[in-house]
């Protein structure tokens, strides 16, 4: 028996080692999804990874190059190299819509020209000649991510803002920059849609902080709000014939409506890579917003993780903490001093004592500061008498109504003497001469935000 393998055994072997090869070739030339990653460069409350080392459990997996999460004021809570410039791609469309509405109203008459309806590649299917109001245009801008709406939002809305300007779309493009630096931001656009190839090539720039500050702004717009949380997606426009048409716009968000999201504008380019900015808003945190830009996978899911992320660490703590009980059972915070006597204080209270507050548990201890005031004549259950705030990483978080827990009198004439002798003679001694107040309320630590 010869050993030299038979015909068919060596077919069969060709057989299988063919579509291994294409694999092989294929996954060579094709790059592997992107891994999500927790990176040590990563700062969660202003503190870097590589100094404070949270477990795993408690920092979000992203594909994102650059991030952001902050809140409605300002309060940032996770970044990733946020201030790195890079391409935004289409949420360039925010600031194409925030200069529109700061100069515009919606029921303006956009005009569809040459260069608008031949811009190409995202489209809302706008053709030369077409009319239709602004809020109509801002829709296209926004839900369908329109190139063309951008352009012709542009320089309908640069004759508006120059009317001497020979070039209204470089008015409009001005009028971008100059809002991008009222607003502290290091960005610079060259157009109002994003592109940055085909001839758009330029030096047009963001980072994720900027993006988060111009959506911020943008959301504070109620047209805009209304806009971008839209789930209407037709619009009514005029053609060059003066016949109408329905335009079904393409939805590019897959996150609005879900878990709390209410709004956002996605942006695609081969440098800029995937990116997305997105507002979220559930009872037990408030309103957030969130930038991903240059994601090499998804940039839904990174932003679903973050917004998971934020909302699950958001605990709903008692806005005062303290041991003590007054007679009747309600929480005593402290006592505080009645300056008509010299012996007596009136028991403080809060005036709602299930009161809670939203308090994120990766932001470290929270401060307290009680505001008392000195009582003076008759004082009746439930007067306020003071205030309690509490703040974390810097920021106000709550203030409680303080309240009398009791009623406690001024004193009559004959004690009122009673107590000038004994202040007199407390005077003389060197003993004070009136009680001092007393706080017994705690600021929960970090301890006990991992535990509630």
């Amino acid at each position: 028996m010869s050993d030299r393998p038979s015909r068919r055994g060596g077919a069969r072997r060709a057989a299988g080692f063919l579509p291994a090869l294409a694999l092989g070739i294929c996954l060579a030339l094709c790059p592997a999804p992107a891994l999500a990653s927790q990176l040590d460069t990563d700062v969660i409350c202003g503190v870097s990874e590589s100094e404070h080392q949270d477990p795993a459990a408690d920092r979000p997996d992203l594909t994102a190059r650059n991030a952001i999460l902050i809140d409605d004021e300002g309060t940032v809570y996770f970044e990733r190299d946020a201030d790195a410039q890079v391409k935004i791609a289409s949420i360039t469309k925010v600031m194409t819509a925030l200069v529109a509405l700061d100069h515009a109203s919606l029921t303006d008459e956009v005009v569809v020209d040459h260069a608008a309806a031949t811009v190409g590649e995202s489209s809302a299917n706008l053709r030369e000649g077409d009319r239709l109001t602004m809020e109509a245009a801002l829709r296209g801008l926004l839900i369908a991510s329109g190139n063309d709406a951008a352009m012709a939002i542009a320089t309908t809305v640069g004759a508006k803002i120059d009317p001497e300007s020979s070039d209204p779309y470089a008015t409009f493009v001005q009028a971008m920059n100059d809002k991008a630096a009222e607003l502290g931001m290091a960005s610079a656009f060259t157009n109002p849609h994003g592109l940055d190839f085909n001839g758009w090539e330029a030096d047009m720039h963001s980072s994720a902080r900027d993006v988060a500050v111009m959506f911020a702004e943008a959301m504070k717009n109620d047209d805009f709000r209304a806009i971008t949380a839209s789930t209407d997606n037709k619009i009514s426009v005029t053609g060059a014939d003066g016949t109408q048409r329905e335009i079904t716009l393409q939805m590019h968000n897959d996150l609005l409506g879900k878990d709390g999201n209410i709004g956002g504008k996605t942006g695609t380019t081969y440098e800029a890579l995937d990116c997305l900015v997105s507002a979220y808003s559930r009872d037990n945190g408030g309103e957030i917003y969130i930038v991903v830009l240059g994601c090499p996978d998804d940039r839904f899911t990174d932003t679903s993780r973050l917004a998971s992320w934020y909302y699950d660490h958001m605990v709903a703590y008692p806005a005062v903490t303290t041991d003590r009980a007054t007679p009747d059972g309600q929480p005593l915070v402290a006592r505080a001093t009645h300056a008509d006597w010299t012996d007596k204080t009136v028991d403080v209270t809060v005036a709602d004592p299930e009161q809670t507050v939203s308090l994120f548990s990766l932001a470290g201890d929270v401060e307290q500061d009680i505001q008392l005031d000195t009582v003076t004549g008759d004082v009746e259950r439930g007067e306020a008498v003071g205030t309690l705030t509490l703040s974390q990483n810097g920021h106000e978080m709550a203030t409680v109504e303080l309240v009398s827990a009791e009623d406690q009198s001024a004193p009559d004439p004959v004690s009122w003497l009673l107590v000038q002798l004994d202040r007199l003679v407390r005077g003389i001694s060197g003993e004070p001469t009136e009680a001092e107040a007393e706080v017994y309320a705690v600021a929960p630590s970090a301890t006990d935000l991992d535990a509630a």
